[in-house]
């Protein structure tokens, strides 16, 4: 999991005023006020945080125009979120919407009575969770927490705690999938360039990148697994794992042998999420399957996290096929300015017509 809720964390949960929404006649309120405590894990100091407002099963990217109230003392107290200032709302030339003014435009859109809960990630980012008392996320909240009342704040020494982070931890999850999915792109491009975010999270792609590397070994542990199991019923000769003990850097993880003493090169591509999530080769990968194309196997290893799978495809070469001839033609027309590329990566579509992957297999070994 890429973010986690701060586990020495306070959870604040409050039914909002009209004031907090901006709909009462009497007030001008330009801010929600949270409680004490509940963003220890923060400096007292007025900040501009990237945040998440997680509504219906969705999550808009925006800014928490964070404030204190100074005691006399100079200390601070009383945590608050504004509306913010125009000049405040613009990061790096785009503009981002503030979590108040997001929450009062969607409140506009029912009567009844709305609830914020609010958190930290491990990350430091914060989470705005809003539902109203018609939503079944209020059931659910309230199921775990009992009466929540105009306010209420769940410590980690509470009893809900546990159960409410769960909760949370499950919701994040899901809400952030289509990212989650992204930065395990990016994890293998080398790349910062991040589409699901308006702002970028460097703590999340260092997470996501030391995630990748546990998911690409977890998936070969599988795969030791499963051809140690082929070794034994009689469908391979041998395998040798070449990364057991250290990354061999090869262009393949597995030496395959087959009882006529052929050798089948694999190479392990695992993913945390659903097979078709995008297949990352290298240049240097897509040059040795040129050379090797029936001899090259890809094994798909896919839904670590649940019930792992494989499948396995034996005509990757015909993506060689194409890339080679013309990373050959743009490496050529670059050399006349001394120029050159020596690696790059490519994303493949698992749904291509000219790639077959063999029927799945269950890599579940603990059944």
């Amino acid at each position: 999991m890429v973010n986690q809720v701060q586990s020495n964390s306070t959870i604040g949960i409050k039914r909002l005023s009209q004031a907090d929404l901006g709909t009462s006649d009497t007030s001008n309120l330009t801010h929600i006020g949270l409680f004490d405590g509940t963003l220890n894990f923060l400096e007292s100091r007025p900040q501009i945080l990237s945040s998440q407002l997680i509504y219906q099963n969705q999550t808009i990217d925006l800014l928490a125009i964070l404030d204190f109230i100074q005691n006399p003392d100079g200390t601070f107290r009383s945590p608050k979120i504004r509306l913010g200032h125009e000049w405040e709302l613009n990061q790096t030339g785009v503009r981002v919407n503030s979590v108040v003014r997001a929450i009062r435009e969607i409140a506009q859109t029912s009567q009844s009575e709305w609830y914020l809960l609010w958190f930290g990630l491990d990350t430091n980012e914060l989470i705005f969770f809003l539902f109203n008392r018609d939503s079944q996320e209020y059931n659910d909240v309230r199921a775990i927490t009992g009466t929540i009342e105009t306010r209420k704040q769940i410590s980690n020494v509470s009893t809900e705690f546990t159960q409410l982070i769960t909760y949370l931890n499950d919701k994040v999850e899901r809400v952030n999938l289509e990212y989650y999915q992204e930065l395990e792109i990016v994890s293998q491009t080398s790349t910062e360039q991040i589409t699901r975010r308006i702002i970028p999270r460097i703590r999340d792609l260092e997470k996501a990148n030391k995630i990748f590397k546990e998911t690409g070994r977890k998936g070969e542990q599988l795969l030791f697994q499963h051809f140690e199991l082929q070794k034994e019923n009689g469908f391979i000769k041998d395998f040798k794992w070449l990364n057991q003990s250290k990354e061999s850097g090869m262009p393949y993880d597995f030496e395959i042998t087959e009882f006529n003493n052929t050798v089948k090169f694999s190479d392990s591509k695992a993913t945390k999420y659903m097979f078709e999530q995008p297949i990352i080769l290298s240049s240097s990968e897509l040059h040795f399957i040129h050379q090797n194309k029936t001899d090259y196997l890809i094994h798909r290893v896919y839904n670590l996290d649940n019930e792992p799978k494989l499948r396995v495809c034996r005509n990757i070469s015909t993506i060689s096929d194409i890339f080679i001839p013309n990373f050959q033609l743009f490496n050529g027309s670059l050399t006349p300015n001394r120029l050159s590329i020596k690696s790059l990566n490519i994303a493949v579509p698992t749904d291509l017509n000219n790639l077959t992957f063999e029927n799945e297999i269950d890599l579940n070994f603990n059944k």
